[in-house]
């Protein structure tokens, strides 16, 4: 799979951006260009040098402008709704496995990342310390967008960062489009009782995440 990120930037559509921020704008009224809101759950709207651009300089995006800006409010996954129940694949063995099977006994921590992205690179470490400190609270879980990658790159990059945690494959990119993903990586927290707290675009820092996590746990 070639590597579109260019530099360590945000691989995130530019016009998908825009049109999720209008209408996370319109429907919250959020102000300033971090998005950052506690009341929203939209904790880290991640910058440029935290996640890779799907559009101009700092990358392609997948999703046409045309496709996102057609794109009506409920068509974008924002806190509050419930967490989409996708099919997923499990390797090695190629089943399919419904998301929602790691839902309702605990808190989720999601994140979605690419084996080629720098950020999603950077931050997995964070995710496995993470895990090994909250795993028995917090259901960790890992989507590899594997209509941008490839099940092979993405199993070695799991093997190279010793992931302890469940990794499903979005081979039909079914997760991607069901939950709003603009760019690598994107994490999501999702309660106990299947519904979206926050939504988190670009890499998360260690005290981000600790942040993420502690969310988690307030939400069951």
């Amino acid at each position: 799979m070639e590597n579109r990120c260019g530099r360590r930037g945000m691989h995130m559509r530019s016009g998908a951006w825009r049109f999720l921020a209008t209408i996370l704008a319109l429907s919250f009224g959020l102000t300033g260009c971090g998005f950052q809101s506690s009341q929203l759950g939209l904790a880290h709207a991640g910058a440029r040098d935290s996640a890779v651009t799907r559009n101009g300089a700092y990358g392609t995006a997948h999703r046409s402008a045309n496709e996102i800006t057609s794109m009506t409010a409920g068509q974008v996954l924002v806190p509050g709704a419930l967490a989409p129940d996708v099919l997923l694949t499990a390797e090695p063995s190629g089943k399919r496995v419904s998301l929602s099977a790691y839902l309702g006994k605990k808190p989720v921590v999601l994140n979605a990342w690419a084996s080629w992205c720098p950020p999603c690179q950077e931050e997995t470490p964070r995710f496995v310390s993470m895990y090994r400190t909250y795993g028995s609270e917090v259901q960790f879980l890992g989507v590899n967008l594997t209509s941008l990658d490839s099940v092979p790159a993405a199993e070695a990059f799991v093997r190279r960062y010793h992931i302890p945690y469940p990794v499903l494959f979005d081979t039909q990119g079914d997760f991607d489009r069901a939950y709003s993903v603009i760019a690598e990586p994107m994490t999501y927290v999702i309660s106990k009782a299947g519904k979206v707290v926050s939504i988190h675009v670009g890499a998360l820092s260690a005290s981000e995440l600790r942040a993420v996590v502690e969310q988690a746990l307030a939400s069951r």
